[in-house]
């Protein structure tokens, strides 16, 4: 969905930064950037109280979704919602 302007991105909490974060990374085979957040700046900013957490940012800045736990990110359901939220139809 990159290329309708669809972006993902993971933000590692992990004390122990990139060490912790990268592994996670390689074993998922992700593309996306995940920054990380060791000073919990921006988790403290997005109310984060546990991992993992999902938001659902808008093209406007506003986060329209959230949840606590696993995703799906592959389950149709999550795909349609996102691609509808991009403005394609799913």
């Amino acid at each position: 969905m990159k290329s309708d302007g669809v972006v993902v991105l993971a933000i590692s909490i992990d004390g122990t930064g990139a060490q912790a974060a990268r592994p996670v990374m390689e074993e998922g085979k992700f593309s996306f950037p995940a920054p990380i957040d060791q000073s919990m700046s921006v988790a403290r900013q997005f109310g984060v109280r546990g991992v993992p957490m999902t938001y659902i940012v808008d093209r406007k800045g506003v986060v329209v979704a959230q949840g606590y736990g696993p995703v799906d990110f592959d389950a149709s359901q999550f795909r349609d919602y996102v691609k509808a939220l991009a403005g394609r139809r799913p």
